[in-house]
């Protein structure tokens, strides 16, 4: 299980659930926590640009310092005071202020520590580049808040060599008492099987895809565990069973597809982060 949760808040969005469901998380696995306050270099040279012809160097200077002493202020006064007063007495917790672009600064802290999870919250039409959703080499888990049902949903796929997700989702739905629902996806965008070492089949009928979904699904045997099986686009596909079953967490993995799909338009973590209204961990 996680034993080191990275939380970075940007200064251009400050998503409390995040912070919440992070400490509860922390909290209840037993895991360290670093919230880390990230001041948008973006935003102080937009500032500069807008009145370079007005100002004297210094005069910018002077601007920039006073503009990241206000976030430091709105750090400590906002969002370090939110977290010292729900985190527990004996959580193991760190925080930081460190200056930058969201998804480099993530990335460079993630080569630096020992953390293998981030939390971060979300936003459609943001200035921030959320980038890191692709590059982190550790599972990211994306907040939507809302209470949800207790309810975990294991994503798994064609696409996929559904080795970690089950695993993850077992291990956190044991952790926090919440029920697992494991949802396979016969993703019909690209017909093909990929096994547990990640290698891609030929194309093959989705009748034989559906076979090998029900027989994974079948040899699932825990407690507490319910399945089904349901072949389209897999964005669409999980987003509609997490508002069935008003999941708290959807859990999906890696997918192997053909090099053609990925490289057309946004990631496929992109895409879902936008379009699933409920909080994704994505793994592998």
């Amino acid at each position: 299980m996680f034993r080191h949760i990275l939380l970075p808040i940007s200064s251009e969005f400050y998503p409390r659930q995040a912070l919440e469901r992070a400490l509860f998380i922390a909290d209840s696995i037993g895991s360290a926590i670093t919230v880390m306050y990230i001041i948008e270099r973006k935003t102080i040279n937009q500032t500069d640009k807008l009145s370079d012809a007005y100002r004297t160097t210094y005069e910018r200077e002077e601007t920039a310092e006073d503009i990241t002493e206000e976030h430091k202020n709105a750090a400590d006064n906002i969002v370090f005071t939110d977290a010292k007063n729900i985190k527990t007495p004996d959580l193991v917790y760190e925080e930081k202020v460190v200056e930058g672009e969201y998804s480099t600064m993530v990335q460079h802290e993630l080569s630096s520590g020992d953390y293998d999870l981030v939390m971060m919250g979300f936003q459609k039409q943001c200035i921030l580049n959320y980038r890191i959703l692709d590059d982190a080499a550790v599972p990211v888990w994306v907040e939507a808040g809302g209470t949800g049902s207790q309810q975990i949903i294991a994503v798994c796929t064609n696409l996929g060599m559904n080795t970690v997700v089950p695993r993850i989702s077992a291990e956190l739905a044991d952790a926090l008492g919440w029920d697992l629902h494991v949802l396979y996806v016969v993703d019909t965008e690209d017909s093909v099987q990929v096994d547990t070492a990640g290698e891609r089949s030929k194309r093959k009928p989705v009748g034989d895809l559906t076979d090998t979904g029900e027989r994974f699904l079948d040899a699932i045997d825990r407690p507490r565990v319910t399945t089904s099986l349901v072949t389209g686009s897999l964005p669409k596909e999980m987003a509609k069973a997490a508002r069935q079953f008003n999941a708290s967490l959807v859990v999906v993995g890696q997918q192997q597809k053909k090099r053609l799909l990925k490289n057309l338009g946004k990631s496929t973590r992109r895409k879902i982060a936008e379009t699933c209204e409920y909080s994704v961990l994505f793994v592998g």
